[in-house]
């Protein structure tokens, strides 16, 4: 871990750990821990399915406005945000935010267990921990006073997970970038991880078709099946670089009509990730040749042109972005993380809600949400809180350094 800071943060940090209201502040998260893994226990249960987020949405804009926050709107795409205003009326906010859906289905979750200090539900981390832990960072700013300079705004995005693909976080974010001058995401184990740097993701579905027909009677007709076979044997023989860390894999496929036909369609899924776009787009540029290679060399096998066609289109598309660890806005976030007496474990690379302001120029770290968990994204998901109330105090530290606290410290330029 670098462990150089810039002076003007180490002394914006001191002030803030120093200043009696900031103390109260913390003393207050720590002690509203149980408050919020209630509402953590009732978000979980109003179950919210990526592109379904509405029901949950709507419930956590009360949650947001019974904590505190000021003129709370939702988005067309489900976004819920809402501000506390700060005293420079600059119109210019630091962002704070967890995202709403989770991977599951609707009828997933029926109940949360408790057993051995432990939550066990589907969804009860990843992320309905930030969501509630954000409420109660709301609580301590209201309840104590504290006067941000710039605004703080709070959000539940929609849409992170699987195809969502982050668009909520990118609709929010596209749509207030003049405003927003440095977002935080919750996300993530522990209270000691960060990440700072957004891997890219690109996912494509990739179809074959053709004639198809009886595997004795029409042999030597090209197979869809075998020309996505081709396809995908290539694929796995691409080059990609260890730094930065480049990735790629064939996740889902299918094909064929019959256990005796010759196959008419065929079916694959491929994901993409690198830490550098520019790696990214030509591992893409790559990928789009081999499907095509694909058909071309099953019906070259079979003397047989234009049999088997492909069709591709891309599915899902994140911008790969960087930022140095040296920069302000991660020094702010160790910083605020030493402060609550964590070493904090930066992370290189990372897909989160921080790609999207990343992607923009805006500084952005997702730090985790606390606690100790087991088995995100299955059905054995549990969630231990014990000292869960860390993730909050970092937060509100990290906000009220970014924000400027009034009377206390500045806004410093990132």
């Amino acid at each position: 871990m670098t462990t150089a800071f810039d002076k003007d943060l180490e002394l914006i940090f001191q002030k803030l750990t120093s200043d009696r209201q900031v103390k109260q502040a913390l003393d207050f998260l720590k002690q509203d821990a149980p408050n919020t893994i209630a509402q953590q226990k009732e978000l979980v249960v109003i179950e919210a399915p990526t592109f379904q987020e509405k029901q949950r949405s709507l419930h956590y804009a009360q949650m947001l406005k019974a904590a505190g926050l000021q003129d709370v709107t939702i988005d067309e795409k489900f976004n819920v945000c809402g501000k506390i205003y700060g005293s420079g009326k600059t119109g210019k906010s630091v962002l704070l935010e967890g995202h709403l859906d989770t991977v599951f289905s609707f009828g997933t979750v029926t109940d949360v267990i408790e057993k051995d200090g432990k939550l066990y539900a589907p969804g009860i981390c990843d992320d309905t921990r930030a969501l509630a832990a954000n409420l109660s960072v709301i609580r301590a700013l209201v309840n104590s006073g504290l006067r941000p300079h710039h605004d703080i705004m709070i959000a539940g995005t929609a849409a992170e997970e699987g195809l969502g693909a982050m668009s909520g976080m990118k609709y929010l974010v596209n749509n207030k970038a003049e405003e927003i001058l440095a977002a935080i995401s919750i996300d993530g184990p522990s209270n000691d991880v960060m990440y700072f740097n957004a891997t890219g993701m690109i996912n494509y579905d990739v179809t074959y078709t053709g004639p198809g027909g009886h595997a004795y009677l029409a042999f030597g007709t090209p197979s869809a099946v075998q020309a996505m076979g081709r396809a995908i044997a290539a694929l796995s023989d691409m080059q990609v670089p260890e730094t930065p860390k480049t990735t790629f894999t064939v996740s889902l496929a299918n094909g064929g009509q019959a256990i005796h036909g010759i196959a008419q369609s065929a079916n694959f899924k491929i994901n993409m990730r690198s830490d550098s776009a520019e790696v990214l787009a030509q591992m893409e540029q790559q990928a789009l040749a081999i499907f095509q290679q694909g058909a071309d060399a099953e019906n070259a096998r079979w003397q047989k042109p234009g049999a088997v066609k492909v069709t591709f289109s891309k599915i899902m598309d994140v911008p790969a972005g960087s930022q140095s660890e040296s920069c302000r806005m991660v020094q702010a976030a160790k910083l605020a993380t030493l402060a609550c007496g964590i070493t904090p474990q930066p992370r290189l690379g990372g897909c989160t809600n921080s790609n999207m302001p990343i992607a923009i120029g805006i500084p952005a770290v997702t730090l985790g949400r606390g606690g100790a968990e087991y088995g995100t994204h299955t059905v054995d998901e549990w969630f231990d809180p014990a000292g869960v109330y860390v993730c909050e105090q970092k937060s509100l530290l990290l906000l009220l350094a970014l924000a400027g606290l009034t009377d206390v410290t500045a806004a410093p330029q990132l």
